[in-house]
């Protein structure tokens, strides 16, 4: 379908996402119901991703980086009702409001951040919008490269220097960062890869952890 078509009925968003900053990036392109809420988003990124879901997130529909000027309008940002607890301004909308639909457009593209200390940040693009047919998966991955980023490394810099360490067996910090990230990989029966991305066992991840269903929601 065209680009800036949109469906009123059941629909399936083709999004590209990917963690900005990565180099080489680290991306995913996936379809998801435009229905569901973004908890449910956040849910199906951390499996999209790989990421293990311990830490606070917020969506923004700006470029955190690069937004300077702010008016009455905007920018706008959504966030869980954890988040939200200390929020006595008002900074945050509620996340379980809003569908991705009315949030996501092909002229707007979606931010979403995790952890808010390191600070991962992940651009959405809408690619195309589908129809969904009764029955089909919530989310599906289509492709991606490289695994995502191990949980509590720092950032994309924090991230880059521990690759960088572990290629250099005569680095000061090999061993230490070796056992260190043996440890948070938490996986014995395969070794840490950066490189890679498995589709068929996020996809499995996928179906078992997000609900099949084509239960329309209120959109703003």
């Amino acid at each position: 379908m065209a680009a800036g078509v949109r469906l009123i009925g059941p629909a399936v968003l083709r999004v590209r996402v990917h963690l900005v900053g990565s180099d080489p990036e680290i991306w995913r392109l996936f379809e998801i119901d435009a229905d569901l809420r973004l908890p449910e988003v956040h849910d199906a990124l951390q499996t999209v991703m790989g990421w293990e879901n311990s830490h606070l997130h917020e969506f923004l529909d700006f470029d955190p980086d690069l937004y300077v000027n702010v008016t009455p309008m905007r920018p706008r940002r959504w966030a869980s009702a954890l988040l939200r607890e200390d929020d006595d301004e008002g900074f945050y909308l509620a996340e379980e409001d809003f569908a991705l639909r009315a949030v996501l457009t092909h002229q707007v593209p979606l931010f979403y951040v995790y952890d808010l200390g390191d600070n991962w940040l992940h651009r959405l693009d809408l690619i195309e919008t589908l129809p969904k047919a009764p029955g089909e998966p919530s989310v599906t991955v289509i492709r991606g490269e490289r695994r995502c980023p191990i949980e509590d490394s720092g950032g994309v810099d924090g991230y880059d220097h521990i690759l960088h360490v572990l290629e250099d067996p005569a680095d000061d910090e090999h061993d230490d960062l070796s056992e260190w990230v043996t440890s948070m990989h938490n996986n014995p029966g395969r070794p840490f890869d950066a490189t890679r991305y498995d589709t068929r066992s996020v996809n499995q991840a996928l179906r078992r952890e997000v609900p099949t269903g084509n239960t329309r929601t209120q959109r703003k």
